[in-house]
């Protein structure tokens, strides 16, 4: 049930995470809004002649050309154009411009394209990035088509300052576009040329919401209109609105807003893709993670452990982890086995060398590892946890041999052996994680190819579980349900498990070491208790204040209190190391303004 607890807070944090990792574009776009105040405004440049003609045919397709004469400062490489691709007036449309030419004095020049802003924008940077700009006038042309810019009335909304023409009837398509956008520096003269698929009826056009900025409207009422403006401020649009009475063409559309394109792109077949490729990765990881598990033999209820196991082997049989608590597990069992002697208090414990050689050879491999490491096998011998580096440095290499040894006693008795499909999904588990990272970041340009690396790692986590990449042979499944059963003994009430402690009260000190490996010592003593009506009796090996009683074992100054000093001597020498460590506890415990046409985007100088 722990761990089954553990992996739920896992899967939480990981889908937490995988929503962040999709999302994250929203929240940068909000993050934009908030600190954007305004747009850079060009000072040193000028365009000293704006000159465009828009060509929409009846599909709504506008082909433009953009004549710009630009009068460049020193050490400019260029111009840039930006495009947004937002559609003001249909949340679901999609303004994107196919570029076909862009000259610099009528010759070619190096252009790089780039999306910026979360792929609402496009970027055309026009220029060598290697060659400077002579100072002086240059003209840039630009010619580009753009599909759906014909729109459906009443949209285009807007304080518009000039008018011209009417409407015969109500309109029933609307071209409404920033005629000239929002450039960077300011503009002498402008003047575009629209060229209509019909008779336009009312045509209106602002330069700003006052009219202290005038534009020019000719030919309402022809297929043909000319809107003129002069001394635009940097970053100040021309928005014109043409109502006309034909047929209003089909749009492309998306199910999303622009807001979207960087976590689903523009394609709605490629969505369904990612999407089917998703729930394909859940469903691999969910089998792979499942065929993983061992299913756990019956435990009938056991009254002595399995022979020839010490505390922490009996607990990596049954969970494939030594545990929390195993080092000091340990040292209790070689107090108890009388091949040790503890002796200390608070903040300081000793661990004498006390058994012959015969008793250490008597003893599990395990434990006898333990004793190496510390350097007490020998009577006389001494190692002091006194929360010291030195003494973490021992302590932390007893633990390291502590489960190496274990792992090296199952292989040897051929109680485990290694399940190689098992270690292959907890590599590709492994590198699922930065995959997805690398893919919600970026790596594929939208964050949903982030999903199937995300969704395999969520459905496949049981694949980190410990144990997952070793499976007990049928010797080890008879091991695990003797110890599993052996377990079931120190952790449940007397209720219902009973143990005859007045026949076997011996074996209750002895069963400490155990208890403590598992983790249930306090429910062990309680066992005790509520089966005899009395504290547990003392143990003869594990020291005792005088004015302390057997009830004070369980306490902070008892058991407690060696975990603890034990572990704050490890956490001492990981400090050292430069590592975040954590003492681990104790086994013991019980638990652009407000109008603005569509398209037409700006530019500036770089």
């Amino acid at each position: 049930m722990a761990q089954h607890g553990r992996r739920l807070v896992v899967v939480t944090v990981f889908v937490a995470l995988t929503v962040l990792g999709l999302t994250w574009p929203l929240l940068h776009q909000l993050y934009l809004a908030k600190v954007t105040h305004g747009s850079a405004v060009d000072a040193e440049s000028t365009i000293t002649d704006y000159s465009a003609t828009y060509r929409i045919d009846a599909e709504g397709r506008l082909t433009a050309t953009e004549v710009l004469t630009v009068d460049l400062p020193a050490f400019r490489h260029g111009i840039f154009r930006f495009f947004p691709a937002a559609d003001p007036t249909d949340p679901r449309g999609r303004l994107i411009p196919t570029i076909s030419a862009i000259t610099m004095d009528h010759q070619p020049v190096p252009v790089s394209y780039s999306w910026r802003d979360d792929r609402s924008v496009i970027v055309v940077q026009i220029g060598d990035p290697d060659v400077l700009a002579d100072p002086g006038l240059h003209t840039y042309s630009i010619s580009y088509t753009i599909d759906g810019v014909l729109v459906r009335p009443p949209s285009g909304s807007g304080a518009f300052t000039s008018h011209a023409g009417a409407n015969r009837a109500a309109p029933s398509a609307t071209f409404y576009y920033n005629a000239v956008g929002f450039w960077a520096m300011k503009i002498d003269r402008a003047r575009v040329v629209i060229d209509l698929p019909g008779p336009s009826g009312l045509v209106q056009c602002a330069a700003d919401t006052s009219g202290v900025t005038p534009c020019g409207l000719a030919g309402a009422g022809s297929e043909r209109i000319t809107v003129t403006a002069a001394n635009l401020p940097p970053q100040n649009p021309v928005t014109v609105r043409v109502d006309l009475d034909v047929p209003l063409p089909d749009r492309a559309g998306l199910p999303w807003s622009v807001r979207f394109d960087k976590i689903l792109g523009r394609s709605v077949s490629t969505v369904a893709v990612a999407a089917l490729l998703s729930a394909l990765a859940a469903a691999a990881g969910y089998v792979w993670a499942r065929r993983s598990r061992e299913p756990e033999p019956g435990h009938p209820v056991m009254y002595v452990p399995p022979d020839g196991l010490g505390p922490v082997q009996t607990v990596y049989i049954v969970n494939e982890t030594v545990g929390d608590h195993a080092l000091v597990a340990t040292l209790l069992y070689l107090a108890e086995r009388n091949v040790v002697r503890l002796s200390g208090g608070s903040r300081r414990w000793t661990i004498t060398g006390a058994g012959a050689p015969e008793q250490w050879a008597a003893l599990d491999p395990v434990s006898r590892k333990v004793g190496e490491a510390l350097g007490v096998t020998t009577v006389g011998e001494v190692f002091r946890a006194n929360g010291s580096v030195k003494a973490g440095r021992k302590l932390s290499e007893a633990t390291i041999e502590l489960t190496s040894s274990c792992s090296d006693w199952a292989d040897t008795e051929g109680l485990m052996v290694t399940a190689r499909w098992e270690r292959v999904g907890r590599i590709a588990v492994g590198l699922a994680i930065p995959a997805a990272v690398a893919a919600f970041w970026g790596l594929f340009t939208l964050t949903m190819w982030g999903l199937p690396f995300a969704a395999f790692v969520i459905a496949g986590i049981g694949l980190l579980s410990t144990g997952v990449g070793t499976r007990r042979t049928p010797p080890g499944r008879g091991v695990w349900s003797r110890a599993a059963g052996f377990e079931r003994l120190l952790a449940t009430s007397s209720s219902e498990d009973r143990f005859d402690f007045s026949a076997r009260n011996d074996l209750f000190t002895a069963y400490i070491p155990f208890a403590a490996a598992f983790g249930v010592a306090d429910r062990w003593a309680q066992k005790y208790r509520t089966a005899v009506g009395s504290e547990p009796p003392t143990p003869g090996w594990y020291p005792v204040q005088r004015s302390g009683s057997p009830a004070a074992l369980y306490s902070s100054s008892g058991f407690r209190g060696f975990d603890t000093v034990v572990a704050a001597s490890i956490s001492a020498y990981r400090s050292s190391q430069s590592s975040s460590s954590s003492s681990g506890g104790s086994g013991f415990s019980s638990s652009g303004g407000s109008w603005g046409g569509g398209g037409g985007g700006g530019g500036g100088t770089w």
